[in-house]
Formats: C-alpha cells, structure tokens, sequence
C-alpha cells in the first residue's frame, strides 16, 4: 500500500520543470536592469550623492523654501564634490540670504 501513494508523488515532483527565480540573475544584467531603470527616469537623474538621491535632496530643498535658481545652484555644487551642508551654505553667502523658514540640511 506504501508503494502505491509514493510512486504518483514521485513522478509528479520529477515530471514538472523548477521555476525560475529572478533572484538569482547574473551580476551583469542586474547591474544593466538597474542602469536601465535610473536612465528611464524612474527616479529621475542618476545623481547619487552622500545624503541620497537627487530627487529626494531637491524635494527636501523646495519644502524648505529654496528658489529654483538656488536649487540649481545647489546642485552643482554638490555636483563638485561638495557636502550638502556646505553647498547650502555657499549658495545661501552668494546670494546674501536664505529661506526664511529653512532648517540645517545634511
């Protein structure tokens, strides 16, 4: 009777292919897939700094009341090499003031 239940059981398990994980992909194409998803836009420009990603950095500068000419100012700062505390900073002594309701960044 033993030999009946397993002998289905095990043709079943060796007659069905195994699933493909996406989980194991070659480092190459994760590393394409994730190009391909930062260059469409997803997350908007590739710029990667210390304090995070672009978009993120700009959204936290536009709450704070920053103007867009400061923003950009900001990031090409940051673009340089600079931290986001010190590109702030720069850009708030260059244009001789800062938003009113603007909080330490970084």
């Amino acid at each position: 009777m033993m030999g009946v239940l397993i002998g289905p059981i095990v043709m079943a398990a060796t007659t069905t292919s195994p699933r493909l994980s996406k989980r194991f992909i070659t480092p190459a194409a994760r590393v394409a897939s994730t190009a391909r998803t930062l260059e469409s836009g997803v997350f908007g420009r590739r710029d990667v700094f210390a304090e995070g990603l672009w978009p993120s950095i700009k959204v936290r500068l536009e709450m704070a009341g920053w103007s867009p000419s400061q923003i950009d100012q900001i990031h090409e700062q940051l673009r340089q090499g600079w931290t986001l505390p010190m590109a702030v900073r720069h850009v708030a002594m260059l244009h001789g003031a800062c938003p009113l309701r603007s909080r330490p960044l970084g």
